[in-house]
C-alpha cells in the first residue's frame, strides 16, 4: 500500500474517533438525563466497535497478499507436510473472545442498573440493541467442513452450541465458487476475499469469512479448488 493511502486511512480513523467522542446530545440540546446517559454509552461503544473494525481493515490492507499468492504458498506448505490436510475451518478462539468482550461492554452496565435499583429504560434499550447486533454479526460468520462428496456450511454460533443445522452443497451441484464480485474492495466496503459466493444451478449463496485470516481463507479456496478445479475463480 502506498504511504498516501495509509495516511488517508489513519485520518479517517481519527475523524471517526472524534465524531464519536463529541457529546452530540449536548450539541442538539437534549437535556433528559436518561437519554444523555444512554446516548453517551451508545456513542462511545459504537465508536470503539467501528474504530476497531477500521483498524483491522487497515491491517488487512497493509499486510494482505493477493489470494492467488496465498493459495500457492499454502499448496507448497501442504506438499511439504506428511499429515492429513485440514478439512474443518472455523474462526479462532481469539475471535470469539473479542466478540464476547464487545458483548460484555453492554451487558455489565445493564446488570449494574438493576443491582443498584436505578434502571434506565433508554440505556437498557440501547445496550440490548447493540448486544443483538453483535450476536447477529456473530451468527453470519460461517464454519466450513469439507466431506468426501460435499461441503457443509453452518453458522459459527450454531457450531459452538452443537446444533445440527447446516447447509450441504454437493460438489457435483456447485457451478462456481468465487469472491463476492458485488464488493468493490474499497475502504468503505469489505475486501471481497472476506465474502465467498457459491453458485449451484442458478442459485447463489453468499457467506461471510469475517474472523478468518488470509492464510485460512487461502486454504478454504484451495480445498474448493481441489474438488472443483476450474469452477473456482478468484476474479
Amino acid at each position: 500500500m502506498e504511504k498516501k493511502e495509509i495516511i488517508r486511512d489513519l485520518l479517517l480513523i481519527l475523524c471517526v474517533f472524534v465524531l464519536f467522542v463529541i457529546p452530540w446530545t449536548s450539541v442538539f440540546g437534549i437535556q433528559d438525563p436518561g437519554l444523555l446517559e444512554a446516548a453517551g454509552i451508545f456513542q462511545r461503544s459504537a465508536g470503539v466497535v467501528i474504530v476497531t473494525a477500521m483498524v483491522l481493515h487497515l491491517i488487512y490492507q497493509t499486510y494482505g497478499k493477493p489470494l492467488k499468492q496465498e493459495m500457492k504458498e499454502e499448496e507448497i506448505r501442504e506438499a511439504d507436510k506428511k499429515d492429513e490436510k485440514q478439512l474443518l475451518f472455523k474462526p479462532t478462539i481469539g475471535f470469539s473472545v473479542m466478540l464476547l468482550f464487545f458483548i460484555s461492554i453492554f451487558v455489565f452496565p445493564i446488570i449494574s442498573q438493576f443491582t443498584d435499583n436505578k434502571a434506565n429504560s433508554g440505556l437498557t434499550i440501547a445496550g440490548i440493541g447493540m448486544i443483538v447486533l453483535i450476536i447477529w454479526l456473530w451468527y453470519t460468520v460461517t464454519v466450513f467442513i469439507f466431506a468426501e462428496d460435499s461441503v457443509h456450511i453452518k453458522s459459527h454460533l450454531v457450531y459452538l452450541f452443537g446444533i445440527d443445522r447446516k447447509a450441504i452443497f454437493r460438489y457435483a451441484d456447485i457451478t462456481l465458487v468465487s469472491p463476492d464480485a458485488r464488493i468493490k474492495g474499497d475502504y468503505y466496503g469489505v475486501d471481497r476475499r472476506y465474502r465467498i459466493v457459491i453458485s449451484t444451478n442458478g442459485t447463489t449463496h453468499s457467506y461471510s469469512l469475517f474472523g478468518y485470516n488470509s492464510d485460512i481463507i487461502a486454504k478454504i479456496y484451495l480445498r474448493f479448488k481441489e474438488k472443483l478445479g476450474d469452477k473456482v475463480t478468484l476474479q
